[in-house]
């Protein structure tokens, strides 16, 4: 009886790390089809901002962003807009992982 609960239970560990990896794999193929995205997105964002349309926030969806995919847009923006990017973060959601990456970026 004890063998047999021991087999069950690692039985369903196993399922339990395959889905996990699954789930993983599932995740990090999303994150490569978004990357061409971010280029796309942050070379609208410098062409709106040249001939002043739209908000003067730096980040288009800056609200919608998970914090990788903010961290990831922050190349090529000036200081003032990462001193922006920082000010508004701080102030709303307050990651500590985009606050860490606009302070590395603007060393």
């Amino acid at each position: 009886r004890g063998r047999q609960q021991t087999d069950e239970l690692l039985a369903e560990l196993e399922r339990m790390v395959g889905r996990g990896w699954a789930q993983f794999d599932s995740a990090r193929k999303r994150a490569r089809q978004s990357e061409p995205l971010d280029h796309v997105m942050r070379a609208a964002d410098r062409a709106r901002h040249s001939v002043g349309a739209g908000s003067s926030f730096p980040i288009s969806g800056y609200d919608e962003m998970t914090a990788s995919r903010v961290n990831r847009r922050l190349s090529g923006l000036s200081r003032p807009e990462l001193r922006a990017v920082r000010d508004y973060e701080s102030r709303h959601a307050n990651r500590k992982t985009v606050l860490e990456a606009v302070d590395r970026a603007m060393r």
